[in-house]
């Protein structure tokens, strides 16, 4: 049987693994989890950035306010500017990397679900590339 939720529900934090890099209090998120399938709620400031990374899941990034530049491939090979209505999607492994160019809501989908966004989690499945 499903069950139900609203966003309030779970806390809005910055992203465990950005922690200490440059910039990572600029962007906060709310995560919640199924067994195969997380979602989460981004809110980003002007100016936030996540370095370039891969893991295992596959992300789709669906744009709802504001502007990211998303970038694709180890040697930064391709980018674009999403805006509102903008779908992003990133196959498993993919080198990526995401500059906020406005203050930007998101909504983020995921799987399988990246352990390593949850607090106390130790082994690591985001592998920076820079």
């Amino acid at each position: 049987m499903g069950y139900f939720h609203q966003w309030d529900d779970f806390p809005e934090r910055e992203i465990s693994y950005l922690k200490g890099r440059p910039e990572s209090s600029k962007l906060l998120v709310r995560i919640m989890s199924s067994e195969r399938m997380m979602a989460t709620h981004l809110n980003a400031k002007k100016g936030a950035f996540v370095p370039l990374h891969h893991h295992e899941a596959e992300q789709i990034i669906f744009v709802l306010k504001g502007k990211i530049e998303a970038i694709m491939g180890k040697e930064k090979e391709s980018s674009r500017i999403l805006g509102p209505g903008g779908i992003w999607v990133v196959p498993s492994n993919c080198p990526h990397s995401v500059k906020y160019i406005e203050d930007t809501e998101g909504m983020e989908v995921a799987s399988p679900p990246r352990l390593d966004n949850f607090v106390g989690y130790t082994a690591s499945h985001t592998f920076f590339d820079e």
